[in-house]
């Protein structure tokens, strides 16, 4: 389960206004939330129930029982932070990016990354899927081995994913890029599957059901949501960290390369 920050930056972009208002009050003072029926809550927001329920599953949870033990859950780790001195926009725009690039440091990915690399070298094609933001991380890891000599597809329509996973070969591998691991993918990997081929998913959905179902998967950190000084929530660009993960994969796939090479030689 993430805690309600991670769930917000993944499932930003699905809200609606009324939505954003509500969890902007509550992360403004979540403390003043916890314990409350799902009938108080609607009445601080002068919604109905449904509404608040509705915003709540948007975000990824079950129901209100497990957004009340978040909300707590997130209130007990707050209060054991250091309180942080409030700055300019621009270093809490700095600030939020650091956040979020400190837990991917915590995260150790290498002997996964390794593996995911050995398979990008011993296939015959990748396919670097994305769409929307994401279309351009995925374009981003394509412009980056293209640099190093090598050439691979970017797919970033509908369209041409599903034309590939008609057209699924097993001697390839296929990397996703999805923030929240939408289930519109799960035609390619139930195809790449079948077919015995490499599947990749980069994502912030640790929940996702796509997870279990591909080849392996990275969950980046969602720590790109902040309160601006009018109280209203405002998410930063998650490219940044797509970007960012798109690079470590070239590095890797170049160093790689070199170490198979100097094999060679010898």
């Amino acid at each position: 389960m993430h805690n309600i920050e991670e769930a917000i930056t993944i499932h930003y972009t699905k809200m609606f206004k009324t939505d954003k208002k509500i969890f902007e009050q509550i992360m403004a003072d979540p403390a003043q939330y916890v314990g409350l029926s799902i009938h108080d809550m609607a009445d601080r927001f002068d919604v109905s129930s449904p509404t608040i329920l509705r915003a709540i599953k948007k975000i990824g949870y079950s129901g209100y029982p497990e957004f009340k033990l978040a909300l707590d859950s997130f209130v007990n780790d707050k209060n054991q932070e250091k309180p942080v001195h409030k700055s300019s926009l621009f270093h809490e725009v700095i600030n939020t990016y650091e956040r979020s690039f400190s837990k991917l440091k915590e995260l150790d990915m290498e002997k996964d990354i390794i593996e995911f690399v050995e398979w990008m070298h011993d296939s015959q094609d990748v396919k670097c899927i994305g769409f929307d933001n994401t279309g351009l991380a995925a374009q981003q890891l394509v412009y980056s081995l293209y640099s190093q000599g090598f050439f691979y597809e970017a797919i970033t329509t509908e369209t041409k994913m599903h034309y590939l996973s008609q057209t699924v070969k097993k001697e390839w591998v296929y990397i996703i890029y999805s923030v929240t691991a939408l289930e519109l993918y799960s035609d390619l990997i139930n195809a790449a599957n079948a077919a015995g081929a490499k599947t990749i998913l980069i994502t912030m959905n640790k929940d996702a059901e796509l997870v279990k179902k591909v080849s392996k998967s990275f969950i980046l950190p969602a720590a790109s949501t902040f309160l601006r000084e009018d109280g209203s929530l405002h998410q930063l660009d998650v490219r940044f960290e797509m970007f960012l993960f798109s690079e470590i994969i070239s590095y890797y796939f170049n160093w790689i390369g070199d170490q198979r090479k100097q094999k060679t030689k010898k």
